[in-house]
């Protein structure tokens, strides 16, 4: 007698087994299966687009969901999010030099070459700010920097693109009225490229320890003090007084504000503590470097990427875990 479920009938001396149909609309029972880890899980499931994205709008200045990214921490009270984006150039010296700093920090804390000669440059005496923040000057407090990243960009023509431009990661503030011989520095990262038109490099800052994630008051036209990588760029070998780079930058910040102002309502919960978000942060920012050949579509790409292999490596936790991200959105 056959086995329930299962149809037998003989043919040439063997049984052909014919499989059991079922019903409409009912689905074959799941086959456990393995993670990536090799350890048996109930039902293994790469992390969805959504889970991505909410790692790339932490680690990803350029990523459209970073413009109202908050670091996910629950920090007691209510916080407000912006996204500070500008751009701006710097001509040569008479010697072809030119030299200009990123900091990270805010509002103040580009900073241009004051002078130059042909193996020098000098920075100047005061910070430009990133942008005009006159909400943030008239109700808030203490802010934090959530991501932030520079574009570079060769806007010079086939005749007068030339030299080298220099870029790199340094993990202290360039402090004002510093003399730099091109060249010599030393820095975390660096980056050499001629300077041709089509050159496209984008830098990302990166935090140096848990302190980057504190609040704090903003930096002032005369000092910058933070916990993140900044950029330095040095140009060499270029012609006289000629424009030929074009840095578009992008700070995104949560902030607090003040107290039963004006705009207080307005503010929202911070996301909760998010143990996965963090880990999975921490994993993009020490498996990307800093500078990545190619404009945004390339930064989106290789964050993407990483994010998407951070996460799947904590699958070992339940797939709710990865809730608490969407909290940011």
């Amino acid at each position: 007698m056959a086995k329930k479920g299962m149809n037998r009938k003989k043919k040439g001396g063997l049984k052909i087994v014919k499989p059991t149909v079922l019903a409409n609309n009912v689905s074959p029972r799941p086959i456990a299966a393995r993670n990536p880890r090799g350890r048996k899980a109930k039902l293994f499931r790469a992390p969805n687009s959504r889970h991505t994205s909410a790692v790339c709008a932490l680690t990803d200045p350029f990523c459209p969901a970073a413009k109202n990214s908050r670091w996910p921490d629950g920090t007691v009270g209510n916080t407000m999010s912006t996204q500070i984006r500008g751009s701006t150039s710097f001509p040569t010296s008479a010697s072809g030099t030119t030299g200009i700093a990123f900091n990270s920090a805010f509002p103040f804390g580009r900073l241009g070459a004051a002078a130059g000669t042909a193996s020098t440059i000098t920075f100047g005496a005061t910070y430009d700010s990133y942008q005009l923040v006159s909400l943030f000057n008239t109700y808030g407090v203490e802010y934090r920097i959530v991501s932030f990243g520079v574009i570079v960009r060769c806007i010079g023509s086939a005749t007068n693109a030339a030299g080298v431009v220099t870029l790199g990661t340094c993990g202290q503030a360039v402090p004002i009225n510093t003399a730099l011989t091109l060249g010599t520095e030393m820095y975390d990262e660096v980056a050499l490229h001629a300077i041709q038109p089509g050159m496209e490099i984008a830098w990302i800052a990166q935090p140096r320890g848990p302190t980057a994630r504190e609040f704090k008051s903003p930096s002032t036209a005369t000092s910058a003090v933070n916990d993140w990588t900044n950029l330095v760029v040095e140009v060499s070998g270029a012609g006289n007084a000629q424009t030929l780079l074009l840095f578009e930058h992008y700070m995104n910040i949560e902030w607090t504000v003040v107290v039963n102002g004006a705009i207080s309502t307005m503010a929202r919960p911070n996301p909760p503590k998010s143990p996965v978000a963090e880990t999975a942060v921490s994993k993009v920012h020490s498996s990307v470097g800093s500078l990545i050949e190619g404009g945004v579509s390339a930064v989106e790409s290789t964050i993407q990427k990483h994010a998407s292999a951070a996460l799947a490596s904590l699958m070992d936790d339940p797939l709710d875990s990865l809730a608490s991200l969407f909290a940011m959105f």
